[in-house]
Parts: C-alpha cells; sequence; structure tokens
C-alpha cells in the first residue's frame, strides 16, 4: 500500500501499484470490514486527505514519475467512487521535499481561503520541439467542492518545503530561504 487514511466510517486505500486503484472501504461494522468500491486511473497517490464526501490526493499523473498531480475524488457513494479532477504541473521531472511519511507537514489544504499549496522543485527537460525550464517554488492551486484550477506559482530558490498564509499573505521556505508573497492575485 502506498497511502491509507481513516475518516469515521469510511477508509481510504491507494496501491503502490502506479495505476492506482483507489479502494474504498466501508468501516461501519469495525468487526467486519468490507471493501465497498475501487477506482483505476493513471499515475499514482502518495498521499490523500478526506474532506467529507471529497478526497484530495496527491501524486503523480502518469507512471514515468514526472509531472506531480493534485486530484479530487467524489466518494460521496463508497461503491463509486469518481476522479472530478486531476491537475498536473512541473516541467520535466517534479518532487517534493517530504518523503512518504512526513508529506503531510508539506502539503496545506485551506478550505476556508478555498486554496491548496504544494511545495515542489522540477527539474526543466528537452523534448525536441522546446527546452522546458526548472521550477522551483509553492504552486496556487484554487480548490472548491467540485474543481481544481492551477494558479501561479510563488518561485522559491532552493526545494521548497512549507508555506502557510497568515495575514493575507503566503509566507513559503526553501532550503535557502524564506519569501513573504502577496497572493492578492492569485495567478
Amino acid at each position: 500500500l502506498r497511502s491509507v487514511r481513516f475518516d469515521g466510517p469510511r477508509g481510504y486505500a491507494i496501491t503502490a501499484e502506479r495505476t492506482d486503484p483507489l479502494f474504498t472501504i466501508d468501516l461501519s461494522d469495525p468487526a467486519q470490514p468490507k471493501q465497498s468500491g475501487e477506482l483505476e486511473m493513471p499515475g499514482w497517490i502518495f498521499h490523500m486527505e478526506p474532506r467529507g464526501d471529497r478526497l484530495v490526493g496527491f501524486g503523480y499523473d502518469d507512471m514515468s514519475q514526472s509531472k506531480l498531480a493534485v486530484s479530487l475524488f467524489d466518494v460521496s457513494d463508497l461503491t463509486k467512487p469518481t476522479m472530478l479532477k486531476r491537475v498536473s504541473f512541473g516541467s520535466g521531472w517534479s518532487a517534493v521535499a517530504e518523503d512518504q511519511d512526513r508529506i503531510h507537514k508539506s502539503v496545506r489544504i485551506l478550505d476556508d481561503a478555498g486554496m491548496i499549496l504544494v511545495p515542489f522543485a522540477s527539474y526543466g527537460r528537452w523534448n525536441n520541439e522546446k527546452c522546458e525550464p526548472p521550477q522551483s517554488g509553492i504552486q496556487l492551486i484554487d480548490y472548491g467542492h467540485d474543481d481544481l484550477a492551477l494558479r501561479g506559482i510563488a518561485p522559491q530558490w532552493g526545494m521548497p518545503r512549507r508555506a502557510f498564509v497568515t495575514k493575507g499573505r503566503l509566507l513559503a521556505m526553501s532550503d535557502r530561504n524564506v519569501t513573504s508573497f502577496d497572493i492578492t492575485s492569485r495567478d
């Protein structure tokens, strides 16, 4: 298993097969948990955050482990989980600073602000048509009950590690500096 999360009488599991099935688990009878549904999808998820009848997944959009992705799932019907939206970002091979056991310390879902913050770095690439430069920063993503939308990237020097919002400003920390951003316009 790559990731498991519990949310009251519900459980969610993602395998490490990199063509991930998302398994939904009915835990209403703790003595007899049962798999309710399954959703196969491209790419893979390394961390999940339950949000009531929604589930936010952090991972990669394909098996090559290149572009990072945030996915939004409808889990209101445990027997039929569905992916509502996936947004991908990063150029070339991309990564988050934290490993599997600490990713929850890095990514942030700000429910009240309708925003997701993902510290990441990517290494760029050349694909015979164009050169994609490396990127390093905090990817801002608009987050709603049924939608995700990529917004701007708050650039960071080095490997971005943490980000949070205070007094209307984004504070971002990398292994090299701390930066404050005005995010009145998330683009």
